[in-house]
């Protein structure tokens, strides 16, 4: 590591992702306008023998800290503890297996300014896809991409969600915010809730095209059996995120409608909820943020998932 503290950070959780790791730093080096000002914080998530993170070359590695777990963490613990280890005033979320657009490091300390987050646009290696951060699925808890390029006002560059494979934060804030929530599990809906707790906050989520993030997105049949696996974890975190935010009037109509979709899921789901204090954690959350979901719900003029009106209470 150099001695000079880096301007950005770059935060990378992997598990079981290999020589993807490399190529990601790589790339991410070889697009930077000044690399000597990056640096990358790996956190190997227990990794299977055989599959731990492969940094590449010397130059890499140098700027490279590896931070092991002996346990699963999961996305959002992972993250943390990357957040923790790193030294830059900006810290730039991504996964281990994305390629970075030329000059995206200027770019992010250029855009970046006291209270914003950057969600910055993603591309598909293997189509013409593009995404331009997310908006959230209420009550269900969970998110769709926005796929139109967004327009030339400020205010059209303001989005809900931003991706976990492109996030800008100054590190202070990142803290201030509290990271992502640890009382989610292992995969799925930490960059909603976080995104929504930032809004809360105070903060904003204003969308760039001025840096592009290609990500490997898993093939279908691997993510069907990715997802599957994960069910559970993904139904509680959904749960979880509604129960944190949500008006009380529509928890039940949340529960209903993952207990439909997930019968299998949805017991162990819920006693997973109260087991790591979803109630506390949405106590916490209505004591310490100056805005409440119905700020949220006003703030973008949100309809519920079937195109209804959204309670206030």
């Amino acid at each position: 590591m150099t001695a000079t503290p880096p301007a950005i950070s770059v935060v990378l959780p992997a598990r079981d992702e290999g020589d993807r790791v490399g190529a990601t730093i790589a790339s991410a080096l070889d697009a930077a306008a000044g690399p000597d000002g990056v640096e990358f914080v790996v956190v190997d998530d227990c990794s299977a023998p055989g599959r731990r993170p492969v940094v590449g070359d010397a130059a890499a590695r140098r700027r490279t800290t590896i931070v092991r777990s002996a346990r699963h963490l999961g996305v959002g613990a992972a993250r943390n503890l990357a957040a923790r280890h790193a030294r830059g005033r900006v810290l730039f979320v991504t996964d281990a297996h994305t390629r970075f657009s030329a000059g995206w490091d200027r770019a992010a300390t250029r855009l970046l300014a006291p209270e914003r987050i950057l969600s910055v646009t993603i591309l598909d290696s293997t189509s013409a896809w593009r995404g331009h951060g997310c908006r959230l699925v209420v009550p269900y808890m969970g998110t769709r991409w926005n796929t139109a390029v967004p327009g030339p006002t400020p205010e059209d560059r303001r989005v809900q969600v931003a991706s976990s494979a492109g996030t800008v934060v100054e590190r202070a804030l990142f803290a201030r915010l509290g990271g992502y929530d640890e009382g989610m599990v292992h995969y799925g809906g930490f960059e909603p809730e976080f995104s929504v707790r930032a809004w809360r906050a105070g903060a904003e989520i204003v969308h760039t095209t001025d840096i592009e993030i290609t990500h490997r997105f898993k093939p279908r049949e691997e993510a069907a059996s990715f997802v599957g696996a994960a069910r559970t974890a993904l139904v509680h975190n959904c749960l979880r995120f509604g129960t944190a935010h949500l008006p009380e009037s529509m928890i039940l109509e949340m529960v209903r409608l993952h207990a439909l979709e997930f019968p299998e899921h949805i017991r162990e789901a819920l006693v997973m909820l109260e087991e790591r204090g979803a109630w506390r954690r949405r106590e916490e959350l209505a004591a310490t943020l100056p805005h409440d979901f119905a700020w949220f719900v006003r703030r973008f003029g949100l309809l519920d998932q079937i195109g209804r009106p959204l309670p206030e209470t």
